[in-house]
């Protein structure tokens, strides 16, 4: 009886520049290279992450972004490297923890002429805390073509940088005690690590950070502070990493704004739909964010990553878990 082939694998992951697990590089690109890509693999379809990286400075948590783009990264080193990742669905089920290494556990559910799908489970002691499935498209030319039209927003190099805009409204009293209760707290919380890595411009600070009423959605402008190379697959998961980004808080600041304070909160599910393949995370690229419904402790969110020439890169969903205090 013949042998039966070992399942086709894609790139290597650590093919790119290697790093030792335990590195936590000051050079930018081999940062995220050790973050995402130099995942270790253990066997066929198991791969073990031990770079993780904080949601919040002051809670031990790793950040749900981070677990989404080390799985993407994780699945397309089973698949070959002519597909490419088109959309991702993905559930928190509970919260992971930085001092403790992640097991990726890879489902290959089927491998077609035209997609590939993947189904990802992530581990820590013994126990699920993300699960996620990812399809991938063999590149095909243009059947039909349309793009929405990006927003017409001032151009980034006109606008501060998050922290820069928030110390100076601290500093000219610009908001009441506790929208600025609010602000020193995002400011402790910020990871250094994240803005060692990326510039955040809000385009509108004034409803950004609590100066005047906003209805809920949010735009900001993010990108990688240094080049990260031509590796796609970086830069995938980079953009997966990022789209957790304000989708939250887009839902609770303009309630933030009226004086709520939420007990709890923090992301349930995460969808991702790549709508390109040819886009830098080390370019300025625009991220919008809409929540267009509220209640029963959850919020629904929606964003759209462009490229500054306009095209949509990108198109997310979220529901968050956004608790009231008990009274």
């Amino acid at each position: 009886m013949a042998k039966p082939k070992p399942p086709t694998e894609g790139t290597p992951l650590c093919n790119v520049e290697h790093i030792e697990f335990e590195s936590k590089a000051n050079d930018i690109k081999a940062g995220l290279i050790d973050t995402f890509l130099n995942l270790q693999r253990i066997d066929t379809n198991l791969y073990f992450a031990r770079h993780l990286l904080k949601g919040r400075h002051s809670y031990n948590a790793v950040y749900g972004g981070q677990v989404v783009g080390q799985s993407l990264a994780a699945a397309a080193a089973t698949v070959e490297d002519c597909f490419i990742p088109h959309s991702l669905h993905s559930y928190f089920i509970k919260t992971g923890s930085v001092d403790k290494p992640i097991l990726y556990m890879i489902d290959r559910i089927r491998d077609g002429r035209s997609f590939c799908t993947r189904v990802v489970k992530a581990v820590q002691d013994g126990e699920a805390i993300f699960s996620c499935q990812i399809s991938f498209h063999l590149n095909e030319p243009d059947a039909i073509k349309h793009n929405s039209k990006m927003p017409e927003v001032a151009e980034p190099e006109k606008l501060l940088p998050a922290r820069e805009a928030a110390l100076e409204v601290l500093r000219n009293n610009d908001v009441d005690e506790v929208a600025a209760g609010v602000i020193q707290h995002f400011l402790k919380e910020i990871p250094d690590a994240f803005e060692r890595v990326f510039d955040v411009r809000p385009v509108n600070p004034e409803k950004y950070l609590l100066k005047e009423d906003t209805e809920p959605m949010s735009m900001i402008w993010v990108k990688a502070k240094e080049n990260l190379g031509d590796d796609s697959r970086l830069h995938q998961c980079v953009a997966a990493y990022l789209t957790d980004l304000t989708m939250l808080t887009t839902a609770v600041r303009p309630h933030i704004r009226k004086g709520f304070i939420p007990s709890m909160s923090f992301s349930l599910d995460h969808c991702v739909w790549i709508h390109e393949n040819k886009f830098r995370m080390d370019d300025w690229m625009l991220y919008e964010t809409v929540s267009s419904k509220a209640g029963g402790s959850r919020a629904f969110i929606e964003g759209r990553l462009w490229s500054r020439d306009g095209r949509l890169i990108i198109s997310t969903a979220q529901e968050a878990l956004v608790r009231a205090p008990k009274v």
